[in-house]
């Protein structure tokens, strides 16, 4: 009888442990799994990491694996997991690179609930970048909005007003002049994509525009262009020295760039006194340039892990999430709702403001890239004065046809 008894009992601890280990197993199985893939800067994506452990404790049914490759690689990588049938899940990736991607349908629009969350808690620019024919397919991963920076100390040196137009720009740079001195340094040179995204800021104070509204041809060779290229012109062939460096020695009273930059003007000179001021305005209006880089869902992955994607995006998208960044990077919390922290930090409130003010530089064309390198190699001949502002437009103008004809 006890042996009877003991087997039983024996039989029973292994019904037991076949269950809990079943029960086991279907969690472990119904886990979602979510890869995600941005480029590296190392600040950042120990940041980025943090933020996946901290949802994956609070959302143990989630299962994200980060990971990042350079940046100049990020396009390639892409592009190789989609022709292997095996994108991430989450892709970051640059505003440029949405029509060819969507032209090849790797991206997923995202649910209404997400795009009722942009219209409540973002500005306005924030689901106009990521709408494509109507349809939106991302949370803004980042936003790069270059605005005017000034050294209050060194414009009352010389007794001269913070600019709010480009005209006063043009003036304080020409006063200055007799002092040595620059009023504000553009650059020069395509370095990436800076001299078209100053110029652009420009073009669109002044109303004007780089591609007409079907993008069938450039508008830029108007009344428009001509004011912005002339100020452009004289303004980046004041960059004998490096913009950032001459802001930062104090060799010009203004820069033109992010809210990144309070990073390195405190480490490299930590005795600058900056604030940034308001979007300027040309003959038009009040603008700034901006560009994006989005968090995307590939269309590939199944509807469990659409639906658990945009759930994760939308948590790190948040405004908690966004003042990490920023105080941990320099990344502008890019909600509408600034936490409450940050409320007397006038760097972040203006920053903020401006993207009120804000434009999305870089049309929503396949060709965009060829288009962007087009006008930057012909801005470079304008600053170094190798031709008028009137040839940069014509011949600017042609190029750019040429490209949107081929």
């Amino acid at each position: 009888m006890r042996a009877k008894h003991a087997i039983l009992y024996r039989g029973l601890i292994l019904g037991l442990l076949v269950l809990v280990i079943g029960v086991f197993s279907a969690a472990a199985q119904d886990a979602v799994e979510l890869r995600w893939l941005s480029h590296t800067f190392e600040p950042w994506n120990v940041a980025l990491q943090a933020h996946a452990d901290e949802y994956m404790e609070a959302n143990p049914g989630v299962d994200i694996t980060y990971s990042h490759v350079i940046h100049a690689d990020l396009n390639v990588e892409i592009a190789t997991a989609l022709a292997g049938g095996d994108p991430p899940t989450i892709m970051g990736v640059y505003g440029p690179w949405m029509p060819q991607l969507l032209e090849a349908g790797a991206l997923a629009a995202v649910p209404q609930w997400v795009t009722e969350d942009l219209d409540n808690n973002f500005p306005p620019v924030m689901k106009e970048a990521a709408t494509y024919d109507g349809d939106v397919y991302g949370y803004v991963q980042h936003i790069g909005i270059p605005m005017p920076i000034i050294n209050p100390v060194l414009l009352e040196t010389y007794d001269l007003a913070a600019p709010a137009t480009w005209d006063e720009v043009l003036e304080l740079d020409n006063a200055l002049e007799a002092e040595g001195l620059y009023g504000l340094v553009l650059t020069a040179v395509k370095d990436g994509s800076w001299n078209v995204i100053h110029w652009s800021s420009i073009l669109q104070g002044y109303g004007g525009r780089i591609l007409t509204e079907d993008l069938s041809a450039a508008a830029f060779n108007d009344e428009a262009g001509l004011s912005a290229s002339n100020v452009f012109a004289q303004l980046a062939q004041n960059a004998e020295i490096d913009p950032g460096d001459a802001f930062m020695l104090e060799f010009s009273a203004m820069s033109y760039s992010g809210p990144w930059m309070k990073s390195a003007f405190n480490a490299e000179a930590p005795d600058l006194v900056y604030e940034a001021i308001l979007p300027l305005v040309g003959g038009a209006q009040q603008a700034t340039s901006a560009y994006v880089w989005f968090w995307v869902v590939s269309s590939a992955a199944s509807p469990e892990e659409q639906e658990a994607a945009w759930q994760f995006l939308s948590w790190a998208s948040n405004g908690e999430q966004y003042a990490d960044l920023y105080r941990e990077i320099g990344l502008l919390p890019i909600t509408n709702e600034i936490p409450a922290e940050f409320e007397d930090d006038s760097w972040v409130q203006t920053f903020s403001q401006g993207l009120q003010n804000a434009f999305i530089y870089y049309e929503k064309h396949p060709a965009w890239e060829q288009i962007d390198l087009a006008i930057g190699e012909e801005l470079e001949r304008l600053a170094v004065g190798e031709v008028t502002a009137q040839e940069f437009l014509d011949t600017a103008e042609a190029r750019v046809n040429d490209i949107l004809d081929a």
